[in-house]
């Protein structure tokens, strides 16, 4: 078998021409054509006949080539060729392609039952692509490329942006979990008050098959008091890809494209629009802004988080949400490495419904209403949804909720404007009976319009509401005021503003009468972006209207230097915190900076210069200096803030150092700040973990989907697209946040290969199913690299085109090279000492043995040189 690998490039050019030099003497001598690949000559096989060269046949082996289906290279790896003849009895090499590549690559082989035959030569089933009508097969040797040219009718359709369904990996059974553990010390007063905070969170999982079950608990403990544990959802989802659906069981959100998210404890069953192509696809909201330090940033609607991720210092642009899983505003929080806190809101509305002719949604939920509050009642609910696509570019859709009290209907149509955008209008009935009132009946009508101007790149989102009668109520309007002892409007529980407000409008006769909303985003590409926001809100009673308006500037980089500025103001009339009656406006304005001061891409350093006021704070000064080290392992910040209240009229200096650092097995940070009333430490880990087949694997807290890669024997090597992702002394590490059904490549970094291992292709692509651990695993071979002199005991080197097999004591081949002009050959994966057999025919007189010890050679670019003598 022969067997490729991948080398140093000047070695590749000696090499080739070595062989160039003795393909054109040996063709001086024997009129002879020599067609064999210099890149090929480390390879691994047994029992080759090298008579095959003079007929111009390369050696039947395995080979290391791309893949190319009508004229795409989809595909690379190692793939094994062996002999066959054509018509006229001429021999030629035929590759072996297995069920699950034909199936990868898209072949409809259910449809050609003489696909798969068995080859006498390899003892196994391969694909004899010639039993496709007109399709053919071709190897280019001297390109290492296997070409394909099949009919399209035997190709499974390619929607842009998803793979094909025979192609999606469930991924390898697994134990998963994510953890988070920190410390906290806080010094108030000048030491005469302290407190100690713990917290653990753990997201631990299982994968088996298409199953994943999930499960997010924390524990918390403050100061002397005892520790307490909270789970905050349990669940097992899995795809349906036969249907393109999803199954969830457990406690999870209904989408929002029709009634309000609910959050339940049940089953739903749902078009999942992951495995929809993106042109089939629905509006997803983008969550844009600006951090001041490596930070984290995390996204809650309706009091519940559903997306959070760390960024790097500078503007940031999330588009990656779970937009179906829930609906209304979303409330963003950057939490900062400083422990500085940005929060603002994001107006979202679900866009016009409008689906493409003959294309179904739906979702069908039953189970318990999961409130964020503890008090209320767990109800009893349902819920089933539905959305068709008819000709002349309408949509239908409409659905209904149900609980023991209270009921809705919905109707509505949605059209498709085409260069003008999309527009939907629908009608929802209600009947509900909340706690201690007589029923109501109600009836809302909504209109909802959604543009993208792909020439221009602006997104437009108007949403209208128009409640018509005082007595519609949603589902959770309803629910909500079934508390225990249903004497009180609210939790009592302060900490999370939007969950108290929610709550007590749930709780309030004040229903809203109307809402309109509108977004507008505006990439200006070298002058930078803008975007837009604005929401206003009337209420049935005496409440006075409610408006929210944002709007930020983000600046193109110019040499390095990027800035922003915001403004913000919200203006709401809350009875239970304005007592005055009057409308309550909170105003914040912001200015940002960033300066490069080293432009080096592993150790960037920046300082940041940022000015806000706001309605508390009128004005709050900062400037600060963050960078990386250590391949970008370390991030480190320290800022300084400068603070002047309108209440005190007096300065506020505070001060904070922070570091983290992305390692091999996890993350690591740490922290000190100090102000005038306190100081405060702070230390935390956190991580991921994967429980294999193969033993346990730590690294960087695991995305939702996730990659396992394995390179035998090589230990810290980089992944690109991963900061400080790098695999572990088995060779083994994570690679997170890949994207589900699409092609994803995973590389490696070849500058930090190990100099004693040699990886023959330094990418691999990986297709998985959502919430997958799927392998990408890498073909290395772990020794030594030399090139090797063999010489006769007459004095003579070894033929030209002899093969060379490294062999242990029971002759054995582990790895062979074939032998070129002068006796050179070249061979990798060499132990320190060993024996090499060589063979140029049948028959023991045309074999001889060389041993060989590694350390008494000569070592160049890490490489051997070494001459010995073949007996």
């Amino acid at each position: 078998m022969a067997r490729s690998t991948c080398y140093n490039s000047k070695l590749t050019v000696f090499v080739v021409g070595l062989l160039l030099a003795g393909g054109a003497n040996c063709a001086d001598t024997q009129a002879q054509f020599y067609s064999f690949d210099a890149l090929q000559l480390d390879n691994g096989g047994k029992d080759v006949d090298i008579s095959l060269l003079e007929e111009g046949v390369q050696l039947p082996g395995i080979y290391q080539v791309d893949i190319v289906i009508n004229g795409k290279i989809i595909d690379a790896g190692e793939i094994p060729f062996h002999l066959e003849k054509n018509s006229v009895g001429k021999p030629f090499l035929q590759a072996c392609l297995t069920r699950e590549q034909v199936r990868r690559y898209g072949i409809k082989a259910a449809n050609y039952p003489a696909l798969f035959q068995v080859s006498n030569s390899l003892s196994r089933e391969c694909a004899h692509i010639s039993a496709i009508p007109q399709a053919t097969e071709s190897f280019k040797f001297s390109r290492r490329q296997l070409l394909l040219s099949i009919p399209q009718v035997a190709l499974i359709p390619h929607y842009s942006g998803i793979a094909p369904r025979e192609t999606w990996n469930d991924g390898i059974p697994a134990f998963l979990m994510n953890y988070q553990a920190g410390y906290t010390q806080s010094t108030y007063q000048r030491g005469t008050l302290s407190s100690n905070n713990l917290n653990l969170q753990l997201e631990p999982g299982v994968n088996l098959g298409a199953w994943r079950l999930r499960n997010l608990t924390t524990w918390q403990k403050f100061g002397s008091q005892k520790g307490q544990w909270q789970t905050s959802y349990t669940y097992a989802e899995r795809g349906l890809y036969g249907i393109k659906s999803h199954l969830t069981l457990g406690e999870r959100f209904t989408p929002s494209d029709i009634f309000d998210s609910i959050p339940f404890r049940g089953a739903m069953l749902e078009t999942d629009d992951a495995m929809i192509p993106y042109n089939q696809r629905e509006f997803a909201p983008i969550v844009q802004g600006v951090a001041q330090t490596q930070a984290r940033i995390e996204v809650k609607q309706n009091g519940y988080v559903i997306y959070s991720t760390t960024v790097a210092p500078g503007p940031f642009s999330l588009a990656e949400l779970p937009a179906t899983t829930s609906g209304g505003d979303l409330q963003v929080t950057v939490f900062e490495s400083d422990g500085r806190r940005q929060i603002f809101t994001v107006p979202y509305n679900t866009p016009a419904i409008a689906l493409r002719q003959g294309f179904l949604k739906y979702n069908v939920m039953a189970g318990q209403y999961r409130p964020s509050e503890s008090e209320v009642d767990r109800a009893i609910i349902g819920q089933a949804t539905l959305m068709y696509g008819l000709p002349w570019n309408l949509t239908t859709y409409g659905g209904a909720q149900w609980a023991e009290r209270y009921q809705a209907g919905q109707l509505g149509m949605g059209v498709s404007l085409g260069n003008i955008g999309a527009l939907s209008i629908d009608s929802t009935l209600s009947h509900g009976k909340k706690w201690n009132e007589n029923a109501q009946y109600g009836k809302t009508w909504r209109l909802r319009y959604s543009k993208s101007f792909e020439s221009t790149n602006t997104g437009v989102a108007l949403a209208g509401y128009q409640y018509s009668s005082s007595g519609y109520n949603s589902l959770s309007d309803v629910i909500d005021t079934y508390h225990t002892g249903n004497h009180v409007f609210y939790s009592g529980d302060f900490k999370d503003e939007q969950n108290f407000y929610g709550s007590w409008f749930n709780g309030n006769t004040h229903r809203r009468k109307s809402r309109v909303s509108l977004t507008i985003s505006q990439p200006l590409g070298r002058w930078g972006g803008i975007y837009l926001g604005a929401t206003r809100e009337t209420f049935w009673g005496n409440l006075r209207d409610q408006n929210e308006f944002s709007a930020r500037y983000t600046s193109p980089m110019i040499s390095g230097i990027y800035w922003s500025v915001s403004l913000a103001q919200r203006k709401w009339n809350y009875p239970l915190i304005n007592i005055s009656g009057e409308n309550k406006t909170d105003r914040t304005i912001d200015f940002w900076i960033s300066i490069p001061l080293n432009r080096n891409t592993e150790h960037d350093i920046h300082m940041n210069y940022q000015m806000q006021r706001n309605s508390v704070k009128q004005k709050v000064q900062s400037i600060g200096i963050n960078g990386y080290a250590f391949d970008r392992q370390l991030y480190w910040d320290i800022n300084e803030q400068l603070a002047k209240t309108s209440y005190t009229q007096s300065n506020q200096d505070s001060g904070n150092f922070n570091l983290k650092w992305n390692g091999t097995y996890g993350t690591l940070n740490g922290g000190y700040g100090y102000s005038k009333w306190d100081r405060h430490m702070s230390a935390g880990v956190e991580g991921g973990v994967i429980i294999h087949q193969n033993g346990i694997t730590l690294g960087h807290k695991l995305g939702k989907t996730t990659a396992l890669i394995e390179v035998p024997g090589g230990s810290n090597i980089s992944v690109m697209g991963g900061e400080g992702v790098k695999t572990d002394f088995r060779g083994y590490t994570t690679l997170s946040y890949l994207v589900p059904y699409q092609d994803n490549t995973i590389r490696l970094d070849p500058v930090t290969f190990p100099r004693d291992v040699s990886i023959q292709k330094t990418d691999v692509k990986v297709i998985p199913t959502e919430g997958a651990v799927v392998p990408a695993v890498f073909s290395s071979r772990v020794g030594a690299r030399a090139v090797i002199t063999l010489i006769r005991l007459n004095g003579k080197p070894v033929p030209f085109g002899a093969v060379a097999s490294i062999v242990d004591q029971a002759e054995s081949i582990n790895n062979t090279g074939i032998v070129g002009e002068d006796g050179e050959v070249y061979m990798t994966g060499l132990p320190t000492k060993g024996k090499i057999k060589v063979q140029w025919g049948k028959g023991l007189r045309y074999n001889c043995y060389s041993s060989f010890y590694l350390k008494n050679s000569n070592e160049v670019a890490d490489i051997y040189n070494f001459t010995d003598v073949c007996k």
